[in-house]
C-alpha cells in the first residue's frame, strides 16, 4: 500500500510541479488584479501621551490626516477608528516643542504621510488664581414684585489651568434670568471665564464650575424720589465750585423694606484731571441691590479752581 502511494506521487512528477507553480502564479496574478494596493485617507484624533505630571500640554491641532496604503479589501474593511495617532511628550520640559505624530495602524497598512507632519505642543506650568464672581441679571420680576436680596453660596472661585491661559481671564461671571418670577427661588448657575474682549478662555477650569444663588422676591413694590449726590473730587491744590447734577433727583423702585432705607443715591467716585478748568461728564450711579432706576447714568458739571494760598503774616 505504501509503495503504491509513493509510485502515485512519483508518477508524472514534473507535470505536477509545473501545475503547482502555474497555480501559484495564477493566484498571485488574481490577488494582484482583484485586490490591488490602494491609498486611503483617515481623519484621526490626536492623543497626547506621556505628558510631564507637573506641566499642562497645549496643542491647537486636534486631528491628524493619515494617508496609508493597503490592499483594497483592508482599506474597505477598516475605518478611522482602527487608527491611533499619538504625540509623545516623554522627557520634554516647559516650552514649545515640534512633535512628529506616531501612527499605529492595522496589520497590512503602510504609512505614506501625515498632515501636518509635525505638531506644535506647548508645555506650560499649571497655576491657579482666585477671582470674584460677577452676577449679570436679565429680565425683570413681575410688575407687582421686587427683588429684596440676592445671596451667593460663595463670593470667589478658583481659575485653574496653564499659566498663559489663566492670565488671560479678565473676569468670571454668571447670569440670572428674573423674567416673570413672582416668588423667591434658588438655582445653580454655571461659571464663565472670559478675557478682556468677552471671549471665552479655553483651556481653563473654574472651580467650582457652578454656584448656588438664592433670590428673595417679595410682593408689593414702592417708588420713591431721592436726591442724587455727586462723588466728584478735585486733585490736590484744586477745588470744585458750581457742582450740578442732571437730573438732581431720581425715582427708585424696589421692595418697600429696601427703598425705605435709601436716603440718597451716589455716583461712582471720580477725580477730575489736573489742570482741567471745567468738567462735564457722565457718571454711573451706585444702585443698591434690589433697586431699579430708569437710567444708571447722570451728567455732572463743575468748575475747577485753584485753592487760595494762605499768606504768611509779615513781621513789623
Amino acid at each position: 500500500m505504501r509503495t503504491q502511494i509513493i509510485n502515485l506521487f512519483r508518477r508524472n512528477l514534473l507535470k505536477k510541479l509545473i501545475a503547482l507553480v502555474a497555480a501559484f502564479l495564477m493566484w498571485v496574478y488574481v490577488m494582484a488584479d482583484q485586490d490591488p494596493a490602494i491609498d486611503g485617507s483617515y481623519t484621526v484624533p490626536l492623543t497626547i501621551s506621556n505628558a510631564p505630571y507637573d506641566l499642562i500640554p497645549i496643542c491647537d491641532e486636534k486631528v491628524i490626516q493619515v494617508s496609508a496604503r493597503a490592499p483594497r479589501s483592508s482599506v474597505v474593511k477598516y475605518d478611522a477608528n482602527a487608527f491611533r495617532v499619538y504625540a509623545n511628550l516623554e522627557g520634554l520640559g516647559e516650552g514649545d516643542h515640534q512633535i512628529t505624530p506616531q501612527v499605529v495602524m492595522p496589520q497590512g497598512f503602510e504609512l505614506i504621510e501625515t498632515y501636518p507632519s509635525t505638531v506644535k505642543v506647548k508645555l506650560d506650568s499649571a497655576t491657579e488664581r482666585q477671582m470674584f464672581i460677577e452676577l449679570i441679571t436679565t429680565g425683570a420680576v413681575a410688575p407687582d414684585s421686587a427683588i429684596r436680596e440676592i445671596r451667593k453660596s460663595m463670593e470667589a472661585v478658583t481659575v485653574v489651568g496653564p499659566k498663559n491661559f489663566v492670565e488671560q481671564v479678565a473676569r468670571v461671571y454668571s447670569m440670572i434670568n428674573f423674567s416673570g418670577n413672582t416668588s423667591s427661588f434658588e438655582m445653580q448657575i454655571p461659571m464663565r471665564a472670559v478675557d478682556a474682549k468677552e471671549n471665552p478662555v479655553s483651556g481653563v477650569r473654574v472651580v467650582p464650575s457652578v454656584i448656588t444663588v438664592s433670590v428673595d422676591i417679595e410682593s408689593g413694590v414702592k417708588k420713591k424720589i431721592v436726591p442724587v449726590v455727586s462723588e466728584l473730587t478735585a486733585p490736590d491744590g484744586w477745588e470744585l465750585t458750581k457742582v450740578t447734577v442732571e437730573p438732581a433727583q431720581i425715582e427708585i423702585t424696589g421692595a418697600e423694606s429696601v427703598v425705605n432705607a435709601i436716603v440718597t443715591l451716589k455716583t461712582e467716585p471720580f477725580t477730575v484731571q489736573t489742570g482741567q478748568k471745567n468738567f462735564k461728564g457722565s457718571l454711573e450711579l451706585v444702585v443698591p441691590e434690589g433697586v431699579t432706576v430708569k437710567s444708571k447714568e447722570v451728567t455732572v458739571s463743575a468748575e475747577v479752581v485753584r485753592k487760595p494760598v494762605a499768606k504768611e503774616p509779615t513781621s513789623n
